[in-house]
């Protein structure tokens, strides 16, 4: 875990901030990680995982070695054999 320090937070976006921590029951600091998480993409609103994230889960991801591995099985499908237009 990463920590950062916000500077110049003008007044009405810091009293937006704990009004909203306040409204929910959270600290200030958690109420911007899950503003931050969600505008990056990584939560919606209603607190789940972005799509991105279930679609990695269920289908899984291609690591580099992988797609390499993938890209050399495949090559063979790349040229054309002339005795097997004949």
């Amino acid at each position: 875990m990463h920590s950062t320090t916000l500077h110049n937070l003008n007044d009405a976006l810091y009293a937006l901030l704990k009004q909203k921590a306040r409204k929910e029951g959270k600290s200030l600091n958690r109420t911007i990680q899950e503003l931050l998480a969600e505008a990056a993409g990584l939560k919606n609103k209603a607190g789940h995982r972005a799509k991105k994230d279930i679609y990695t889960e269920l289908c899984g991801a291609t690591t580099a070695s992988e797609l390499k591995e993938m890209e050399e099985s495949e090559r063979d499908f790349e040229g054309i054999e002339e005795k097997d237009w004949q």
